[in-house]
């Protein structure tokens, strides 16, 4: 067993350059709205790479010690505040909309990580030289459709406000067979908060307040709060991202609570919201 020196492990963050953005996809003919942080995103190709990073180190105990059932790595656990997407017919008679996924996302905090590196958020860690590494990264993303029926007015609604808001504590934390001993930690979060309006059948950014914040410390030990600290000590199931995706695609259908139609517009829809 090789073990590790917690009190001199170190995280770095490489954050430069990240902005809150939209994009509408496919390029030719666009059916949807991407909300993402600019860096790493292409509209070309649809692709996302990371729009931030952060590697990990820390010095194993035993220099000499070969490694057992034991490893370092990044875990993550992701909160979702609020998720609405708001549409508006091309007049008032037309209504609106809200998709609403507040009422059917449970838990609202999860583990943040795919299936294929689960628990971790990257499979990239080493042991070399009696020195634990890990690297992790993120581009939190979430795409919603332009248009969808009005179920009450029976007329098409268009994308009018989008508010998107979800925060992430990203843990470096040692594996010692099923303990995780967390070590070192930060917080960081995400606001999307876009307004459109449409000028000849396609949509425009009308007013964007989106924003990405970082805590700007690396903390020590044990991360705030229960919630996050229960599922770093036992992370599993349910996967954040998964979760949220299933959640949005049920209410946006219909099987999920959090659809619901108006007959007329919300109030604050302006009037030159629909230009032919």
């Amino acid at each position: 067993m090789v073990g590790v020196e917690a009190q001199s492990a170190s995280v770095t963050i490489t954050k430069d350059g990240i902005t809150p953005g939209v994009s509408f996809e496919p390029f030719t003919g666009p059916k949807r709205a991407v909300f993402h942080l600019t860096k790493g995103y292409s509209l070309g190709g649809e692709t996302i790479t990371h729009a931030w990073k952060a590697a990990g180190e820390a010095p194993g105990q035993s220099k000499s010690g070969t490694a057992g059932d034991e490893e370092m790595g990044f875990l993550q656990t992701q909160e979702v505040e609020k998720v609405q997407f708001f549409y508006a017919g091309e007049n008032s008679s037309h209504g609106s909309m809200i998709i609403d996924i507040g009422p059917s996302l449970s838990p609202k905090t999860c583990l943040d990580t795919e299936d294929n590196v689960e628990p971790w958020t990257s499979d990239s860690r080493s042991l070399v030289n009696g020195i634990w590494k890990a690297s992790t990264g993120d581009h939190p993303a979430s795409r919603c459709p332009l248009s969808i029926g009005n179920i009450s007015r029976n007329k098409p609604n268009f994308l009018f406000h989008v508010l998107d808001r979800r925060k992430y504590v990203t843990v470096l934390t040692f594996r010692l067979g099923t303990q995780f001993i967390p070590l070192r930690w930060f917080e960081w979060s995400v606001a999307h908060d876009v307004k459109f309006k449409w000028v000849g059948g396609k949509p425009k950014v009308a007013q964007q307040n989106s924003k990405i914040t970082f805590s700007g410390v690396v903390q020590v030990g044990q991360p705030k709060g229960k919630t996050v600290q229960g599922i770093v000590k036992k992370p599993g199931r349910p996967f954040g991202n998964d979760l949220t995706r299933r959640t949005i695609q049920g209410v946006v259908v219909g099987y999920l609570t959090g659809r619901t139609a108006n007959d007329t517009w919300f109030n604050n829809v302006p009037a030159d919201f629909w230009t032919p």
